[in-house]
């Protein structure tokens, strides 16, 4: 109970305050109402966090990319008298002897050495190098570093052409070689410039050197053992090259009636002492090889022909649209076709059929990305339509790996350099994947959205850590790599992975295997109804006609595949003799024996004659007894 008293102040002014002490009153008193329980609701208690600090949230800018120029600048020594000579060390040493001597110099230098005391004093006291709190470990969850832009470079005709090409200058430049064309169906008109750029990944504001060919350039690509010289492929089907040093126009191109009769693709450098042979491959359905110390003529062709005929034809040619080349096995090389095949070739094969030497039935669309695995060269990767595909060279009827469906279109994928399991994809709506397969090819490790439009080609450079990719519209974004995604998880990641693509490829071929033998077990089936249970190779079907032929068979499932076959032919002779030995012999009971048996059991009898299908009889007797109502009991 409190009690507040309010008074003037000038009625306090010099009267000192008595209190008395006043014992307690009771001023109200409120007893407890029973029918005020009733009209109680009680209600739940809620627990609220309430938080005594700011809220903050964290975000991530790019900033304009800061353009850096190199100048360089003549530095001469300087300060010295007219009367002093530069190049006499006797002049110099005397001169710095009469200013040490001077009075103004010793001055000078004992304020200086004042000041220069404290700083180094200040140095020693506070190490501004030390870091804080660094054995505390951090309470809060560290995100995985995602793919960054760290450089966007724009085409200078931006909105008219898209990115074709690229490729990294080799042994570790700092140079990008970008061709800017069109792969859409007539998507070139005149007007559009045909300027392609090699540009300084550090600086997007100009480029290193303008190419200019004889039309649109295709493709590129660096020479693997010179990295002043590029070959480009020619809209109009012409091969050209380039030196750096001698200007934007090709030292020397190919003539139209001895070059593809239509697009470039792809083309690439061989591995060759002389450093100056390499093939292209065309939608003509030709690769065509070259030396570029001879242009006129090309040193040897391949038509793409499925059905490898001698000579080959021109018009059923498969449209290739990429190539994989590994300088390790110089023969061999892969191509991509608009129809959805690979086609495996072997230059040195005798005959021409012959340098076909496989055909993979890959994707259901144009594949615009093959490549084999920089650590596993038996095992290459196709990118098409929607899904990426890893195959082994050996075994072509079906992929050992691939992925679920994406939301858009794949243009285009490239291996890691430093990493085994992982891969880079381009898609269509201007994102871009990276895989791993050790961890899941159900979805993708990280995405980046790197451009709003679609993005046409992706490259990773040799040291691992960067990546290209080129847009519809012409911009070519380079991309940091995180280190979860370059360097190893652990030493045994190569060997986890090399278990996978072994199992993967064991489980094809055992399933692969079945599918056969079920296939020959339904043509045995059908043959032996229409002959009348032919055996192999008897009147009923032919199988060795009607089996498709194996153009690469493989040991284990040939083995399987021959015992099934020695297995069900065995059987069906067993029944075949089975059925010309059995006899069927209906006989009459005698005059003597009573009434005939009855209608029923002749009925069934004959019936079962009739099912099994046996008209043949035999004069042999077997002994009989008769019952008393004249049925025979054998």
């Amino acid at each position: 109970m409190s009690v507040v008293l309010r008074k003037k102040e000038s009625e306090l002014k010099g009267r000192s305050a008595r209190f008395h002490k006043v014992p307690a009153q009771l001023l109200l008193s409120i007893h407890p109402d029973p029918s005020l329980l009733q009209q109680f609701v009680p209600m739940e208690t809620q627990d609220v966090a309430i938080q005594s600090v700011p809220k903050m949230s964290q975000h991530e800018v790019n900033t304009e990319t800061i353009d850096f120029a190199c100048a360089g600048m003549n530095h001469t020594e300087g300060g010295w008298p007219k009367d002093v000579s530069l190049t006499e060390d006797d002049q110099k040493i005397r001169y710095k002897k009469k200013i040490e001597k001077d009075d103004y110099y010793i001055h000078a230098m004992l304020q200086l050495g004042a000041k220069i005391e404290h700083c180094i004093r200040q140095n020693n006291a506070i190490d501004i190098y030390e870091m804080y709190f660094e054995n505390e470990e951090s309470p809060m969850v560290e995100e995985p570093e995602p793919i960054k832009t760290v450089n966007v470079i724009r085409d200078p005709h931006a909105g008219q052409r898209m990115v074709t090409s690229l490729s990294f200058a080799p042994e570790g430049g700092h140079k990008i070689a970008a061709s800017y064309s069109s792969s859409k169906f007539m998507g070139l008109k005149e007007g559009i410039p045909k300027e392609s750029y090699v540009w300084d990944i550090n600086t997007s504001s100009h480029p290193e050197l303008e190419l200019v060919g004889p039309a649109w350039i295709q493709c590129l690509q660096y020479n693997i053992k010179d990295n002043n010289v590029i070959a480009a492929g020619v809209s109009n089907g012409q091969v050209a090259w380039w030196d750096v040093r001698q200007g934007s126009r090709p030292v020397e191109s190919t003539g139209l009636e001895v070059s593809h009769t239509q697009m470039v693709t792809a083309l690439t450098w061989m591995a060759h002492k002389t450093r100056t042979e390499l093939f292209s491959v065309s939608t003509d359905g030709q690769v065509l090889w070259w030396d570029t110390r001879k242009l006129s003529q090309p040193t040897d062709s391949l038509v793409l022909d499925p059905l490898r005929e001698d000579p080959p034809n021109h018009g059923r040619a498969l449209s290739a649209t990429c190539l994989e080349y590994e300088a390790t096995m110089p023969t061999k090389l892969m191509v991509a076709t608009e129809q959805g095949q690979v086609v495996a070739c072997n230059r040195r094969a005798r005959s021409p059929p012959d340098r076909i030497s496989m055909i993979y039935n890959a994707h259901i669309a144009p594949i615009y990305s093959i490549q084999r695995n920089p650590f596993f060269l038996k095992n290459f990767m196709t990118v098409g339509d929607w899904t990426i595909k890893l195959w082994a060279e050996d075994f072509k009827e079906s992929p050992v790996l691939w992925t679920k469906p994406a939301s858009s279109q794949m243009r285009s994928g490239c291996w890691s350099a430093s990493r085994s399991s992982v891969l880079f994809t381009a898609r269509l709506d201007g994102a871009l994947d990276a895989w791993d397969f050790l961890t899941s090819w159900s979805k993708p490790a990280s995405t980046c959205q790197v451009v709003d439009e679609g993005l046409e080609v992706v490259v990773m450079h040799e040291g691992g850590r960067l990546l290209a990719s080129g847009s519809q519209l012409g911009t070519v974004s380079l991309l940091h790599v995180p280190p979860r995604l370059v360097q190893p998880s652990d030493r045994h990641e190569k060997a986890a992975f090399t278990a996978i693509l072994e199992r993967e490829t064991r489980r094809e071929r055992v399933l692969e295997a079945r599918h056969k033998e079920q296939r020959l077990r339904d043509r045995v089936k059908i043959g032996a109804g229409r002959g009348g249970g032919g055996a192999l190779g008897g009147p009923g079907v032919d199988v060795e006609e009607d089996a498709e032929p194996s153009v690469d068979p493989i040991k284990e499932a040939e083995e399987e595949y021959f015992r099934q076959v020695a297995e069900l032919q065995a059987q069906i002779e067993q029944e075949d003799a089975a059925a010309a030995s059995v006899a069927v012999e209906v006989t009459h009971p005698p005059e003597d024996a009573g009434s005939n048996p009855p209608a029923g059991e002749a009925s069934n009898s004959m019936q079962a004659e009739s099912d099994e299908g046996l008209t043949t009889h035999t004069d042999v007797e077997e002994p009989k007894s008769y019952s008393s109502n004249g049925s025979a009991e054998r």
